[in-house]
């Protein structure tokens, strides 16, 4: 099954350094994550996005872990 949201999704994971400094500029890279406090875009060093790696499944690149919450999305 094709859709947009495919799209979106492959093109996101495909540009996530960019999306991170666009929404996330407190943050910085370190190796292949993104680092920041957390998605309100506080200083810290408890949310990290996945730069690279497929456009989807295990190690995808956009997927992000809340360390605080202990949660992966």
């Amino acid at each position: 099954m094709y859709s947009e949201t495919e799209d979106l999704v492959r093109d996101l994971a495909e540009n996530a350094e960019g999306v991170c400094r666009a929404y996330l500029p407190a943050g910085r890279r370190e190796g292949s994550y993104w680092i920041v406090g957390d998605l309100q875009n506080n200083p810290g060093r408890s949310l990290f996005v996945r730069l690279t790696g497929p456009a989807s499944g295990p190690g995808a690149a956009g997927k992000f872990t809340e360390h605080v919450a202990a949660r992966v999305m």
